[in-house]
């Protein structure tokens, strides 16, 4: 995990280079090539679940990035790419004084 600043997150997201999870409000996105996927519901549940586990050192930064990894994956047969997240994220991130934390692949 890697900390980053919301001005950091937005040049990221407009360079449409890098592929990483970012965790917002307790909400995981997974951003590539500028577009942005929001987890679903269940499977951010479960990577709620994960988080808590590396923060308590029970697993390590491979083990968290594989199972974010595999939950992309999994929603990946699912149309889930959305816009729509993108205008509400700018808007959050562009009040926000506080670093992001992002998983970079």
């Amino acid at each position: 995990m890697k900390k980053i600043t919301p001005k950091m997150f937005i040049t990221l997201l407009e360079n449409k280079e890098e592929r990483f999870v970012v965790v917002i409000n307790h909400w995981f996105y997974y951003i590539e090539q500028g577009r942005i996927y929001r987890f679903q519901q269940h499977n951010n549940t479960k990577m709620l679940t994960l988080l808590s586990s590396f923060y308590a050192d029970e697993i390590d930064d491979l083990l968290m990035k594989d199972g974010l990894k595999k939950s992309i994956i999994d929603q990946i047969k699912y149309d889930w790419f959305t816009d729509v997240w993108k205008d509400t994220l700018m808007e959050r991130i562009g009040r926000s004084y506080y670093d992001l934390e992002v998983f970079f692949f």
